[in-house]
């Protein structure tokens, strides 16, 4: 059996970094909702809705999409976050099926006044499966400091929030 050349090796590297290229090339939020985002403070009568999607190699150009209580919150692409600021209630947030990997939901109950931090990942195992777990506070706000807000956020606040155009 031979062993890799050196040039396999080269282009292999160059296509996975050409693939991981779209990962920083996404719609961005404006900067006015990240900074609300970052505040950690829901509104008196809200909880805070955070779901992270990581920077992972598995699906990179494909964005999670992500449904709060059946109707569209929003899609991930890696690193990014959506933000949503919600009634203190159970909720069921789930992840939608793509290319291979199956659906996954979660329910969960929210308190107003706290913030809540779920990670979304496309987990590489045969098949892929989606993956939704709470984070410990500490991390997801770290997370959410470090990585840029998604523009695909379609949450429905009854009011007009600045986001960018899809």
């Amino acid at each position: 059996m031979k062993t890799p050349s050196k040039l396999t090796f080269i282009a292999l590297s160059l296509f996975l970094a050409a693939c991981g290229s779209s990962w920083v090339s996404f719609p961005k939020a404006s900067s006015i909702y990240t900074q609300k985002a970052r505040q950690f403070s829901p509104p008196p009568g809200r909880a805070a809705l955070y779901v992270i999607r990581p920077n992972q190699f598995v699906a990179a150009g494909s964005p999670i999409t992500v449904f709060i209580d059946h109707n569209k919150f929003g899609r991930l692409p890696p690193p990014s976050f959506i933000y949503a600021e919600i009634m203190p209630r159970e909720h069921l947030l789930e992840l939608a099926e793509m290319g291979g990997a199956g659906s996954t939901s979660i329910r969960f109950k929210a308190e107003e006044g706290k913030c809540y931090f779920y990670l979304a990942e496309v987990k590489f195992s045969v098949p892929a499966s989606m993956h939704l777990e709470l984070l410990p506070e500490k991390k997801g706000k770290e997370l959410v400091n470090t990585y840029e807000q998604s523009a695909y956020n379609e949450y429905d606040y009854g009011q007009k929030v600045p986001t960018l155009p899809k």
